[in-house]
C-alpha cells in the first residue's frame, strides 16, 4: 500500500509539473496559414518560448491584437517610439535603412509613428499577411504579447531555429 502510494504521489508531481512547464514556460502552436512564408509555412508546428526579457526588433511572437479573436503569429518590425517608414519596398526606421532578408513580397508604402507602448507586428509575406498596418488591427503592446515563437518542432525536414 505504502508503495502504490508512492507512485501515485510520483505521478501527480510529474503531473503537475508538466502542465506548469505547459501553462507559463512554453506553448505549441499549428501555423495557420500564409503570412509568414517563407519563414513559417501553413501546418508547421512550432515551439513558443513564454518568459523571455525584452522583445526585439526582428523577434517573432505570439500576440493578441486589440478588438480580435484568436492568437496570431507575427514578426516584430517597430519597437517604441520608432519612425517607420516603407518607401518602394524599403523599410526604413528612425531614418536608416533596413534589410529585410526574410520578407517574401513587396511591402506597400507607409509612415507609421509608433507610441511608447506600441509595436508593429507585420507577417514575412506581406502581401498576404492581415497585420498592424490594419485599422482594426493596429499596433500591439508588450502585455500582448504572449511569447517568442523559437523553433520549429514539425515537420522535421524543417525542424530547427526560428530566425
Amino acid at each position: 500500500m505504502k508503495r502504490l502510494l508512492s507512485a501515485a504521489l510520483a505521478l501527480v508531481i510529474v503531473c503537475a509539473a508538466g502542465l506548469a512547464v505547459r501553462t507559463w514556460l512554453i506553448s505549441t502552436v499549428r501555423i495557420a496559414g500564409s503570412s509568414m512564408e517563407d519563414t513559417l509555412r501553413s501546418g508547421d508546428v512550432v515551439l513558443v518560448w513564454r518568459p523571455w526579457g525584452s522583445v526585439g526588433r526582428g523577434d517573432v511572437v505570439q500576440c493578441e491584437f486589440t478588438g480580435r479573436s484568436g492568437r496570431y503569429v507575427k514578426r516584430v518590425v517597430g519597437l517604441p517610439g520608432d519612425s517607420v517608414v516603407f518607401s518602394d519596398g524599403t523599410l526604413t526606421l528612425n531614418g536608416r535603412p533596413m534589410s529585410e532578408p526574410y520578407v517574401s513580397s513587396r511591402t506597400e508604402d507607409a509612415h507609421i509613428e509608433l507610441g511608447p507602448d506600441e509595436y508593429l507586428a507585420l507577417g514575412d509575406n506581406r502581401a498576404e499577411s492581415y497585420d498592424s498596418r490594419a485599422e482594426d488591427m493596429g499596433c500591439i503592446r508588450r502585455d500582448q504579447i504572449l511569447g517568442r515563437v523559437v523553433w520549429i518542432l514539425w515537420p522535421l525536414n524543417r525542424f530547427g531555429p526560428v530566425t
